[in-house]
């Protein structure tokens, strides 16, 4: 059984204020807890970790009428701890059916104290290749790819995850996962990129993702952040869909939001119940 990965994520510093840089039971949940950390970190945090039944479900689409070969998903952390603990994470499907996951993490200030975030993209389809180096084999002790960079950021300002069907060749595509300034469009780093069949096809133009707490520091914190509008892209042209939406489950989790629209985008709160992370041990 291969080691979940990885022994590390890589980290690209852009400027100390213009942009700043896991565990369920279940396979998605000891994915991501690999992004960052190593196998004996891993095995260590196994007993730290909280599995949850449910999490705060995100909605989101980008109203384009096909499926897309580019998907921006811009977001901004406006406050959050400078720690390890919450998973904002999207599903980004495509036409196959294989999925995905792409989103953002709060992470603990640098070396040199700048608030920093985690970027990943990863799929668990066995058929993932990567010879990248931001991205490691190994998902949940077996089939898959990780991809993972961390960057600093300055709060409350956007980021978008620019998600791709970089190319395809014979019967192989390229998927690649890097993030940008929103406003701008310019570059903050890569997060990787891997090969995929190439019948997997392009990104559906709507789907979900999740709140999570994949440490259970997580169910004592409490971070805000801005969802904008999904862009989808197909042949040249941009779909700017709605303001995604977040509900909570009515059990099964130690986190609860509230959200309020701004000029921004979607706004929201994320509050975790100590109480019941204690009760769910």
């Amino acid at each position: 059984m291969r080691t979940p990965f990885i022994a590390g994520s890589r980290s690209t510093t852009t400027g100390p204020s213009t942009t700043g840089p896991t565990v369920r039971k279940s396979r998605r949940r000891l994915a991501r807890s690999g992004i960052v950390l190593g196998a004996t970190a891993l095995l260590a945090l196994g007993a730290a970790g909280q599995s949850w039944a449910s999490t705060p479900i995100l909605r989101w689409s980008t109203d384009a009428p096909t499926p897309v070969t580019t998907l921006t998903l811009p977001m901004s952390v406006d406050s959050a701890p400078d720690a390890s603990g919450i998973y904002f994470a999207y599903y980004t499907t495509l036409e196959s059916g294989t999925r995905p996951y792409a989103g953002f993490q709060p992470k603990p200030v640098d070396a040199n104290g700048h608030h920093t975030l985690q970027a990943i993209f990863s799929s668990f389809n066995a058929d993932a290749t990567t010879t990248d180096s931001h991205c490691n084999y190994g998902a949940d002790g077996g089939a898959g790819v990780s991809c993972a960079v961390q960057f600093t950021y300055t709060p409350g300002t956007m980021y978008s995850l620019v998600l791709k069907r970089a190319s395809v060749t014979g019967d192989t595509q390229l998927m690649s996962g890097d993030v940008v300034q929103t406003a701008t469009g310019a570059s903050v780093a890569h997060i990787g990129s891997f090969s995929l069949p190439s019948a997997s096809g392009r990104f559906k133009s709507a789907d979900q993702g999740f709140i999570e707490p994949y440490l259970t520091a997580g169910c004592s914190q409490q971070v805000t952040v801005t969802y904008g509008k999904p862009v989808g892209t197909e042949a040249g042209t941009d779909h700017v869909g709605s303001l995604p939406t977040v509900s909570d489950p009515a059990s099964g989790s130690c986190l609860s939001t509230t959200s309020q629209t701004t000029g921004q985008g979607q706004q929201v709160t994320v509050r975790g119940n100590a109480a019941a992370a204690a009760a769910g041990r």
